[in-house]
C-alpha cells in the first residue's frame, strides 16, 4: 500500500476524545501550508492532571515517507515516520526506555466516519508483539 498524500484524511476535523481512568478532551486536526501539512491540536485533562499537544505530518517529497514531530506540555518530543499497519497509515519509532530498546508506534483501528480507536503501542521484540500502552477513544463533534 502506498501511504500517499490523502493517507491522513479520515482523521481531519474536530473530535471529542476519552481513555480510561476518567481522561477527557478534543482533538482538532486539519490541513495547513498550502494543504501539505497536517497539524494536530490536542487538549486533554484526567485526573493526573492536563495535558497539551501538537503534532506536525507531512509527506516528505524527498523520501516519499510521511513524518510526524509531535510536541507537548510535559517537554516531550517525539520523532515518527508513516508505516503500513494492516492497510491504514500509523507512525512508528524505535527508542530506549529505561536502557531497554523498544520499538513504539500508533495506530487507527475500527475507524468510521464519526468514531475510531488510536493505540499507543510498544513492543520489546522487534515488532513481532505490541501491547497497548494508552487507547484514545475518538467521536466526532
Amino acid at each position: 500500500m502506498t501511504l500517499g498524500p490523502d493517507a491522513l484524511d479520515f482523521w481531519l476535523g474536530t473530535w471529542e476524545v476519552s481513555w480510561e481512568g476518567g481522561g477527557h478532551g478534543a482533538n482538532t486536526i486539519r490541513r495547513i501550508l498550502d494543504e501539505r501539512v497536517i497539524e494536530e491540536s490536542f487538549e486533554g485533562r484526567d485526573p493526573d492532571g492536563a495535558l497539551r499537544g501538537r503534532s506536525l505530518s507531512v509527506l516528505d517529497e524527498t523520501d516519499g515517507r510521511w513524518h510526524q514531530t509531535w510536541v507537548d506540555s510535559n517537554g516531550s518530543y517525539i520523532d515518527l515516520v508513516g508505516v503500513d499497519v494492516d492497510g491504514r497509515i500509523g507512525f512508528q519509532r524505535e527508542t530506549t526506555v529505561a536502557g531497554t530498546p523498544v520499538m513504539q508506534r500508533m495506530v487507527w483501528i475500527d475507524v468510521t466516519n464519526d468514531a475510531m480507536r488510536w493505540l499507543w503501542q510498544r513492543s520489546e521484540n522487534g515488532g513481532s508483539d505490541w501491547e497497548v500502552s494508552w487507547e484514545i477513544r475518538y467521536r466526532r463533534v
